[in-house]
């Protein structure tokens, strides 16, 4: 059950983790309270999107990926583990603590909780949309609401709300916060609750909507 943990934990921190950074460099290193959206902040999410969708609603990928790696994590009927359902809420808490703490952010109190208050409604939209537009099935079968994951969602919009409020004076705890995003979505796997495509499409949708919000925010008197 362990070696089945590290593994998954290393790929997927090995791939969403730099895919994000790599995506999102240029704002990281910023100053002030620039709010526009570059190509590569939209392209890093939107390729996560597309992943998930591909493999989720082409049969033969769908088989050949989901059910594959589902049929490995299941293999030794482990109990359900519950802690993505408080983990989820740790990055955008993180935001809140670190700088109750005195850590230096990029906005003030008022506009952090309505860009996180934006991003979540924003994030739930894109949500509750995919879920009851495409009706996939859960893992464990007779549930018909598994794309994208709501809890991955919710962990990466978080993540890289923390990425730009406290990344660019703070890169490690930037990369924390992916890396905690990232275990959720491990453990929505391992749990048997979601596929891996829903995952990778959540943790898009995650990062996006946080972006969107941000973009948004001059034109709503932030």
């Amino acid at each position: 059950m362990k070696s089945k943990l590290t593994t998954i934990i290393g790929l997927l921190v090995a791939g969403i983790v730099p895919l994000s950074a790599a995506g999102q460099k240029a704002d990281t290193l910023r100053c002030g309270y620039d709010h526009s959206i570059t190509w590569s902040q939209v392209a890093t999410p939107a390729a996560l999107m597309a992943t998930g969708t591909a493999i989720s609603f082409i049969p033969s990928v769908h088989t050949k990926i989901d059910f594959e790696l589902h049929r490995w994590l299941q293999a030794d009927g482990h109990e359900r583990m519950e802690l993505e359902d408080y983990v989820q809420y740790t990055p955008i808490a993180s935001v809140l603590v670190l700088k109750a703490c005195g850590l230096e952010t990029r906005h003030g109190w008022r506009d952090i909780v309505c860009l996180g208050a934006g991003s979540a409604l924003i994030s739930t939209a894109f949500c509750n949309l995919a879920k009851y537009t495409f009706k996939a099935e859960r893992p464990y079968g007779g549930v018909y609401n598994s794309f994208p994951s709501g809890h991955t969602i919710t962990a990466f919009f978080g993540a890289e709300m923390l990425r730009r409020e406290l990344g660019g004076e703070y890169p490690g705890i930037a990369v924390a916060g992916y890396v905690v995003a990232t275990g959720v979505g491990l453990m929505r796997m391992y749990n048997n609750r979601h596929w891996a495509s829903d995952v990778l499409a959540g943790a898009g949708i995650g990062i996006l909507s946080t972006s969107l919000m941000y973009w948004l925010a001059p034109y709503l008197r932030f």
